[in-house]
């Protein structure tokens, strides 16, 4: 299986332009399945967007139909009691298999004053792996991670827009999530500066293994990386892993 984390300069407010950028990386990297940045379609920030987020979720839908491949993408969906961070993750078919709401909120920049937060960890399964969701801040709560091993998950994807002022913190902590379970983490951050927040993002999209190695690095920048991965090794060498330090 061909994964890839698009790595994309952000475009805010903007997702006509978004979307065509995003069709472009698709063609391009002919992989089973890709993952985008926190909130790619609008562009991350602690504010609710101006555009509708089914809308934002159908064009996912329709992108992944369009280009047969399985999508990991984001909008701000609208509930009874607020609106959430969601990661979507759309089947070749436009099937949903996954819809995850960020449980912990970017309290530092103001994110929980705008959204609410979700309440449980989210499970898909696909190409013979089982994966966990996770987005940004949810990196520094090794909670979460605790629980996806305890679901049996072989990789966790994870979305973000990591500022570059803390890039030191990504890697130690996707390293550590990874090394502490013994799973496989593939990680997604956007690039870009901010002019509304004055923010920098950094990039570093990784993919690290059951040891905390890095085995995939797109630096810092526009592209990304590809991982390709054959299902039963890694799922073999995560239960091997996990039964040798006593995980299982």
């Amino acid at each position: 299986m061909k994964i890839c984390c698009a790595q994309i300069t952000q475009v805010y407010d903007d997702p006509k332009t978004a979307f065509e950028k995003a069709y472009e990386y698709l063609r391009e990297a002919d992989a089973d399945l890709v993952i985008f940045p926190e909130q790619y379609a609008t562009g991350w920030r602690p504010k609710l967007s101006a555009f509708n987020g089914e809308e934002i979720r159908n064009q996912w839908i329709a992108l992944a139909i369009n280009t047969q491949t399985c999508i990991v993408g984001s909008y701000q969906k609208p509930e009874a009691n607020g609106v959430r961070n969601v990661m979507l993750v759309v089947s070749p078919a436009g099937d949903i298999l996954a819809e995850y709401a960020k449980i912990h909120l970017f309290t530092p920049g103001g994110e929980d004053k705008v959204f609410s937060p979700g309440t449980k960890p989210v499970t898909f399964e696909y190409k013979g792996l089982k994966f966990g969701c996770a987005i940004c801040f949810d990196l520094r709560f090794p909670e979460l991670f605790r629980e996806y091993l305890a679901l049996g998950v072989d990789c966790i994807l994870i979305q973000a827009a990591w500022l570059a002022a803390r890039v030191s913190d990504w890697e130690l902590l996707l390293r550590a999530r990874a090394l502490e379970n013994r799973n496989y983490i593939v990680a997604c951050g956007t690039l870009g500066y901010d002019d509304k927040m004055q923010t920098d993002c950094s990039g570093r999209s990784l993919v690290c293994d059951t040891e905390g190695r890095i085995l995939e690095d797109a630096g810092i920048f526009e592209g990304g990386l590809s991982w390709i991965c054959d299902d039963e090794i890694v799922h073999e060498d995560v239960i091997t892993m996990r039964k040798r330090w006593a995980l299982l």
